[in-house]
């Protein structure tokens, strides 16, 4: 599985491609707080770990993955039965239990 980078992880990466907490704010249509909650070292009030959606849309629109690329890996979640929000919904949004 793909993993969201770390708040250091993604202060490199931002470093490495000439990226602002401004642009990613831009790229991925949040707000600038937003982006500077997820840069913020994990024990810092208010810090917040980039959501992978977020991280997806920054790797295709830097040209870093292929929007197929990011499709396959879905797809291979959901045949794994790996990643949050993945599973089948029920009537209530909730995952639907697995049968035993």
């Amino acid at each position: 599985m793909y993993d969201t980078p770390t708040p250091e992880e993604l202060k490199k990466f931002m470093a490495d491609n000439n990226l602002t907490g401004a642009d990613l704010s831009a790229l991925t249509g949040v707000n600038d707080r937003s982006a500077r909650r997820w840069v913020q070292p994990p024990k810092h009030k208010g810090a917040a770990p980039i959501p992978w959606a977020a991280w997806a849309v920054i790797l295709i629109l830097t040209g870093k993955k292929t929007k197929q690329e990011i499709i396959k890996l879905v797809s291979q979640w959901k045949k794994e039965k790996k990643g949050r929000g993945l599973y089948e919904r029920g009537n209530a949004g909730r995952p639907k239990k697995e049968e035993k």
